[in-house]
């Protein structure tokens, strides 16, 4: 049986995933105001609107990854033969489901394409860039073997040196497209580039970790196939759940609401999922740490990793939601331009308020991909994609960009709140216990919250908002140290004491 990973494992990986989310998080911030001004607003919003119904397409993953995770993670108890059955299952059904992604895609696309066509008042490469964005997803489903298997091994730096040095690729490409007329089509030759060199770099890398690893059709077998079904489908519905839930919006408003419209609430949407993104890597590493735990039968170790990862999510997660809301404005204004302030704050201001309530859902669905108990988790995710498209329906006319985020946020709230629940009650932990858990991160970021909010408004400097933010995270920081460190100055206060008693002299008594 493999050795249990230790916390510093845990912690580099969490760590490596981080840095490299940054970095991606650093070049959108970036290439975003370059895209709109270089590619103009209608060329973006036909990048939005197309990003946004490929992304669709990424659902074709069928939730082989997240088996093919779980399985490499719990590699101990399977045999080489067993692995290359399951990955070789695995490939093949990707490279089916990129088969697919292109006969179905292609129809979809065209048709798109008139509108998309209509809003740049002419052709432009449109076509060209949707059927190479289409193939860069096609491709997408049989690589990402190669990223699953790095999970599940916890290659976590691995993983993100490579996504790293393939950001900077891609990045340099795309700057020179923006620079050199900003054509669409080149753009997608970018992407599709560096999306091979980024995977070829992977699979060289899965080969090294595991030089007994074969991918062969002989492999394929009728009982893995089975196994990974089984898994799969529950994983696959709530990613069809998480695509609807994210992509609908953008697509509503784009086709509903006048042109400029889609890159207002793309914007916004996009703010807070790069917020969502850059702490859910820190939860990354838990699905393939919990896999391990249940492989060894450590079951009271996975409540305690349930507990612990809530309150340290929520401790990194609500500063950040509530550097949203009072400092979004001037950061906006600053990143993309002033007019986005009245465009795209108002839909910021609602969906921010999903990121301590997602990053709290993350740490309780990563359990729930490790132990396989999925089934309802997915119902729920369906439920919260069809109530975000019942109030789309009824929301956007009459409210606009404002009834988009509502649709958006009201239902991510209350599956956030469910799926908290339901892994409470599968792993057994109080209420109570969980209650616990929030109610310091709550107190200390409500507080410092507070602090921002009477320093009032900030202009749209990236100096001074960085002063602001940075000196109150300092605070919150220290402060979070020194409550989490309470129980070890304890007992180091009573060490010392119990030192101290053992030193002093004890006087004789008298005799009489």
């Amino acid at each position: 049986m493999a050795a249990p990973r230790s916390k510093w494992t845990t912690l580099i990986g969490a760590a490596a995933n981080w840095t490299a989310f940054m970095a991606t998080l650093a070049v959108a911030f970036f290439l975003t105001p370059l895209f709109v001004n270089k590619l103009g607003t209608a060329k973006y919003d036909v990048w939005c609107v197309v990003e946004a119904v490929l992304t669709y397409f990424t659902m074709l993953d069928l939730g082989v990854a997240a088996c093919l995770v779980r399985v490499i993670a719990g590699r101990s108890a399977k045999s080489t033969l067993e692995l290359n059955r399951m990955v070789s299952s695995c490939l093949f059904l990707f490279l089916a489901a990129g088969g697919v992604a292109l006969v179905v895609g292609m129809p979809v696309l065209w048709g798109l394409s008139g509108t998309m066509e209509q809003k740049l008042a002419g052709n432009q490469g449109v076509w060209p860039f949707m059927v190479l964005m289409l193939v860069n997803v096609a491709l997408t489903l049989p690589l990402s073997v190669f990223p699953a298997i790095l999970e599940g091994l916890e290659a976590f730096t691995t993983k993100s040196v490579i996504r790293i040095v393939a950001l900077v690729v891609r990045t340099i490409g795309l700057v020179w497209c923006a620079h050199n007329g900003g054509e669409l089509v080149w753009l997608a030759v970018v992407y599709t580039a560096t999306l091979l060199l980024e995977h070829f770099a992977m699979a060289v890398a899965c080969r090294v970790m595991l030089p007994g690893l074969e991918y062969h059709w002989r492999y394929i077998h009728r009982d893995t196939l089975r196994q990974v079904r089984l898994y799969s489908l529950d994983a696959f519905l709530a990613m069809v759940a998480s695509r609807v839930s994210m992509q609908t919006g953008a697509i509503v408003v784009g086709l509903m609401l006048p042109t400029g419209q889609v890159t207002f609430f793309a914007t916004a949407m996009r703010l807070v999922e790069y917020a969502k993104g850059m702490l859910r890597t820190l939860t990354a590493t838990l699905s393939p740490n919990v896999s391990g735990l249940q492989a060894r039968g450590e079951h009271a170790a996975i409540a305690k990793l349930f507990l612990k990862g809530t309150r340290w999510a929520l401790y990194a997660a609500l500063p950040v939601q509530f550097g949203l809301l009072l400092f979004g404005s001037p950061f906006l204004a600053r990143w993309v331009g002033p007019e986005f302030i009245t465009g795209a704050y108002p839909s910021l201001a609602i969906l921010a308020w999903t990121v301590a309530p997602g990053l709290a859902q993350s740490v309780a669905s990563r359990i729930l991909y490790g132990t396989g108990e999925l089934k309802w988790f997915a119902r729920a995710a369906l439920a919260e994609a069809a109530i975000n498209i019942l109030l789309l329906i009824l929301l956007i006319q009459p409210l606009g960009l404002a009834g988009a985020a509502w649709a958006v946020t009201i239902p991510n709230l209350l599956n956030a709140v469910f799926v908290v629940l339901l892994t409470r009650s599968l792993l057994k932990v109080p209420l109570l216990d969980y209650a616990k858990a929030c109610v310091a991160p709550l107190l200390f970021s409500s507080a410092f919250a507070l602090a921002w909010w009477s320093y009032g408004p900030l202009p749209a400097d990236y100096l001074k908002i960085s002063i602001v933010v940075g000196v109150g995270l300092t605070g919150y920081a220290a402060v979070i140290a020194a409550w989490e460190s309470r129980q070890k100055w304890k007992k180091w206060l009573s060490t010392r004491q119990d030192q101290a008693l053992k030193a002093t002299p004890v006087p004789s008594q008298l005799t009489m």
